[in-house]
């Protein structure tokens, strides 16, 4: 093989990988947006559901404002991957970015698609006084226990 030949097949791979990633996620969102939900492909979560997921949000976020890791640290998955631990993630720096965060706004909970995870959006100001708005993706696990998924 020429000096070439790895750099031609690695360029092929990519390009095959990119395309196939796009028709996956194309076929998943053409699919989710089919199914029976209200809104704008928006399933709304019954009252007590949604009740409990925005108390979940409120006390991770709240934790954060006020650095409690320790509680923060509860609701990280126990099964993320190496690099994606809550360690990994809240270093010194993120911790000082969201440490004194104040909640604005909490949002109605809903998830995405029936088997999707709660989605609750919310709003918050940081110390510097700038304001962030998201949606947090929380899930709550068959022991009971609410776990953050991403979305901060």
């Amino acid at each position: 093989m020429t000096k070439t030949a790895p750099a031609i097949i690695v360029a092929a791979v990519t390009v095959a990988a990119v395309l196939t990633t796009q028709t996956i996620v194309h076929h998943c969102r053409a699919s989710n947006s089919s199914e029976g939900s209200q809104g704008q492909g928006q399933v709304k979560l019954a009252p007590p559901e949604a009740a409990e997921a925005t108390q979940a949000a409120r006390s991770f976020l709240e934790a954060n404002g006020n650095g409690d890791w320790d509680t923060v640290a509860k609701f990280w998955p126990s099964n993320t991957p190496k690099g994606k631990r809550f360690e990994d993630v809240f270093t010194d720096q993120n911790k000082e970015l969201v440490s004194g965060m104040q909640i604005v706004n909490l949002g109605t909970p809903y998830k995405e698609n029936r088997n999707s995870w709660i989605m609750v959006p919310y709003e918050v100001r940081f110390k510097s006084g700038g304001t962030q708005k998201n949606n947090l993706r929380i899930g709550k696990g068959v022991d009971g226990h609410w776990t953050w998924q991403g979305g901060f």
